[in-house]
């Protein structure tokens, strides 16, 4: 008969992935303080807690760690169980029969020295352990570890792998003792734990009596969760504590068989703040520890990871985030709130996502979205709905055009949704023209680097340098931010020669140039051609007929070089005449600093009626020339932009 041979261990323990992390350096630690409180269990029972001894010493120089119990120790029966991977003595108390070999993967030494009792007697047994060699149980090893109870077990573990040096420098024994008791969590909330004293360097720690500094549920409760595929039943523990070391931010730590898997789910975002603030001033967070059959039974075998969907595990997290969250409140309305706010900010600016509303107020909306979402998340969320509903409201309103008289009961549905999205539309067309204002003001309020002129920038924002009407589109310019009807103009020239080729000596280059066949601006029958020259804020230096430094001089002759032309070449080589007696506008838009003041004053300017700018008529040129400061010209788009908001988005700000 034929018989499966036994497991090949050290091809098991290879195909383990174990990183060389702090958690897996101490997980064979882990294991054995596992078997000592399963030895110490089945021996004391209901008097674990007050009979049951685990202890702990930890060597940090020459790394050392001994492990020992009062439990029942390796007698005949538990030796057995020993001697055989994966027993299935193990699965049913919850383990897997594997964490007493995990220790290969950090540890070169371990040997085992055990008491027992057969009838009333005491026997020891001591041997090393060792799956790399034959045998793997070694009899009579050197020094082997004294166990300081009259039964039980101790195991000792020695010289450390090479990539677990770093980790050996910076371990502390505090970081050690709250480590473990992390791992152990549901043990101590249960009541269940033997006493366990760990001593790291000579420095002994009472692990219950550290627990109970730090950890006072605040809800212990068994809830049934949805995954998805199946409802299971959990245990929740939920405590607040300061935030250590150990734990930096808001934690759900999930457990099998008393043990915990991994190294947990941060759930500051879910949560949407990163701690929370004590009476005393120090910083609290939220610690949560889970367990159940479903988390036993989905551990893998080397007490790593939890072999479930990340739905699943998603599933277990909220409904814990869900009753911290109830605790906290007073946070939750306060964060609500602030994200509300984010939210109505974001649809002023981008009114055309108000339709994904829906018709639910901005608090209802927002309630049902993470705690972590900021305004961006808010405004990529209502555009995908937004998207959505158009493309239903299209299909919808196809299906109608197939069917006439269906057409005609959705004939009010269409019309209200057409109102709708021009309504918004406009009102986004608004909320750009406000942050185009707001951007000009900056540019104006920027340090001049040397590497780009200020008026250079405010060019490109008002309408783009070297380009004209025949390159531009309508929505790449902002000609509105010096007059709403220059936007409608024929024809823009910007920053261009007039003939259209390269600069050559003596050619005239306005910073815009506009013309205009239709009645925008003309009076009676005469076409009118807009000069407009930007000058650098803040600049003062100009001086009366200097060509190069006077300003009005300069429109004066640009206009009468293009009079005398009688043309303007477009980017593309069209030629636009440019008629006897066209009427001529001239803007120039400066600060109003002394020296322009001058400048304006020697020309016989007007001061205009708000005392901001000055404007004149030359007669024998036949040119108005208006001078405005970059201030004036904001405040004037402002104010022409403020009725538009009051009347599209007062709605939405009540709302």
């Amino acid at each position: 008969m034929d018989y499966l041979k036994p497991a090949d261990m050290p091809a098991v323990l290879e195909r383990t992935n174990y990183k060389h992390t702090d958690e897996n350096f101490l997980l064979p630690i882990y294991e054995a303080i596992s078997n000592a409180i399963y030895s110490t269990q089945s021996r004391w029972g209901d008097d674990v807690s007050s009979q049951g001894q685990v202890r702990v010493s930890i060597s940090t120089g020459n790394f050392e760690a001994v492990i020992a119990d009062n439990g029942l120790g390796l007698n005949k029966e538990n030796y057995a169980y020993f001697l055989t991977p994966f027993t299935g003595y193990r699965l049913k108390k919850g383990g897997k029969g594997f964490g007493r070999f995990i220790a290969f993967k950090v540890f070169e030494d371990i040997i085992y020295t055990s008491k027992f009792k057969v009838e009333n007697n005491t026997v020891t047994r001591v041997f090393g352990f060792n799956i790399y060699q034959e045998p793997q149980i070694l009899d009579s090893p050197l020094n082997p570890p004294t166990l300081p109870f009259d039964q039980g077990c101790v195991v000792r573990y020695q010289y450390p792998k090479a990539e677990f040096d770093k980790i050996i420098e910076s371990l502390e024994g505090e970081e050690i003792v709250e480590r473990t008791i992390r791992y152990f969590l549901p043990f101590f909330l249960s009541g269940d734990m033997p006493d366990l004293a760990i001593t790291v360097d000579g420095a002994k720690f009472d692990a219950r009596s550290h627990f109970a500094e730090f950890f006072s549920p605040e809800i212990q409760q068994t809830v049934d969760i949805d995954l998805g595929t199946e409802t299971r039943e959990f245990r929740i523990d939920i405590t607040k504590v300061k935030r250590e070391k150990l734990f930096k931010e808001h934690m759900a730590l999930l457990f099998a068989d008393g043990r915990i898997i991994g190294t947990g789910r941060k759930i500051s975002g879910k949560i949407g703040n990163a701690h929370f603030d004590a009476p005393d001033g120090s910083k609290q967070i939220y610690i949560a520890s889970i367990s159940g059959d479903f988390l036993d039974e989905r551990a893998n075998t080397a007490r790593t990871e939890i072999e479930a969907t990340n739905e699943e595990i998603d599933a277990i997290v909220d409904r814990v985030t869900d009753f911290i969250l109830g605790i906290e409140s007073e946070f939750v309305q306060r964060h609500r709130a602030s994200q509300a706010g984010g939210v109505a900010k974001a649809i002023v600016r981008n009114p055309l996502l108000r339709s994904a509303l829906n018709g639910k107020s901005i608090a209802d909306y927002v309630s049902n979205k993470p705690m972590n979402w900021k305004a961006e998340n808010f405004v990529a969320d209502l555009a995908l709905q937004r998207f959505r509903d158009q493309r239903n409201w299209q299909k919808e309103f196809e299906e109608g055009l197939k069917a006439p008289e269906k057409l005609i009961e959705m004939r009010e549905k269409i019309a209200e949704q057409l109102d709708e999205e021009n309504k918004d539309a406009l009102a986004s067309y608004v909320a750009h023209r406000r942050s185009v204002i707001e951007l000009a003001e900056a540019v104006l309020g920027f340090q001049d680097d040397g590497k780009m002129s200020l008026e250079d920038v405010f060019h490109d924002l008002v309408h783009p340098r070297h380009e004209d009407s025949d390159s531009t589109k309508f929505y790449q310019h902002n000609l509105w931010l010096l007059d709403e009807r220059l936007a409608f103009f024929s024809y823009c020239s910007s920053d261009r020669t007039l003939h259209g080729k390269r600069r050559q000596k003596g050619d005239k280059v306005a910073d815009l140039v506009m013309f205009d066949d239709c009645s925008i601006y003309r009076e009676g029958d005469k076409d009118t051609v807009v000069l407009i020259e930007f000058k650098k804020p803040g600049r003062d230096d100009y001086s009366y007929a200097d060509p190069k430094r006077d300003p009005i001089q300069q429109v004066i002759e640009t206009a009468v070089k293009i009079r005398s032309t009688g043309r303007l070449i477009t980017k593309s080589g069209r030629t636009i005449a440019v008629p006897d007696g066209v009427r001529l506008y001239a803007y120039v838009v400066a600060d109003v600093e002394p020296t322009l003041r001058t400048v304006c004053e020697n020309h016989d300017m007007h001061d205009s009626w708000d005392q901001k700018g000055f404007y004149m008529y030359h007669a024998k040129k036949d040119i108005f020339i208006e001078v405005m400061g970059y201030d004036k010209l904001l405040d004037d788009a402002k104010k022409r932009n403020a009725a538009f908001f009051d009347v599209l988005l007062g709605e939405l700000a009540d709302g």
